[in-house]
């Protein structure tokens, strides 16, 4: 990667909320790799509508976004909204939810030789691109990815119920999966 490759830029984006408040007006702006960047203003202005727009979640302004391919951007809101009903661990692993479905199908492949009326060329063949894929994303070892990422955010331990969580401890949570 160059510093002075343009990741994200923002061209004219305007946005405005009933009954006719314009939050935001002609905001044009890139952002270079490796660029760390901070929204500063006075409440109600618009910074968390900006964020919003850049991380995709509000798709209804005007203007133009344009993000480079490869890059994604994720939104910590301020007070996340995690199911009471699951434990941290389960809401961690909400972020890598299509990784486990890829390794849950190829398991589930390989229960299938089990079966002597299996068509064992399509399977071998399946498993092969599933592999491929998991190979790509180095997802072999999940689990003590999620493991090492809850450590780092200092993550309560994953059988902890959600209902239970302080403030802080919700966007500690909120954040490790964020970022997987």
């Amino acid at each position: 990667m160059t510093d002075n490759k343009v990741i994200y830029s923002m061209y004219r984006v305007g946005k405005v909320i009933p009954p006719n408040r314009e939050v935001l007006k002609d905001i044009s702006l890139s952002y270079f790799y490796g660029a760390k960047i901070g929204v500063i203003g006075a409440n109600g202005s618009g910074k968390s509508t900006l964020l919003r727009i850049m991380a995709g979640l509000d798709t209804d302004f005007n203007g133009q976004t344009t993000m480079a391919p490869g890059y994604r951007i994720g939104l910590l809101e301020q007070e996340p909204q995690l199911d009471p009903g699951k434990t941290v661990r389960q809401v961690v692993e909400e972020g890598v939810a299509a990784t486990a479905a890829l390794l849950r199908r190829y398991d589930a492949i390989a229960e299938r030789f089990a079966d002597p009326d299996a068509d064992y060329d399509a399977l071998v063949a399946e498993q092969g691109e599933l592999q491929e894929q998991i190979d790509h994303l180095d997802a072999w070892d999940l689990d003590s990815k999620l493991d090492l990422a809850m450590d780092a955010l200092r993550c309560p331990p994953g059988d902890t119920p959600v209902s239970v969580l302080s403030g802080g401890e919700r966007r500690r949570v909120a954040l490790c999966r964020l970022l997987l």
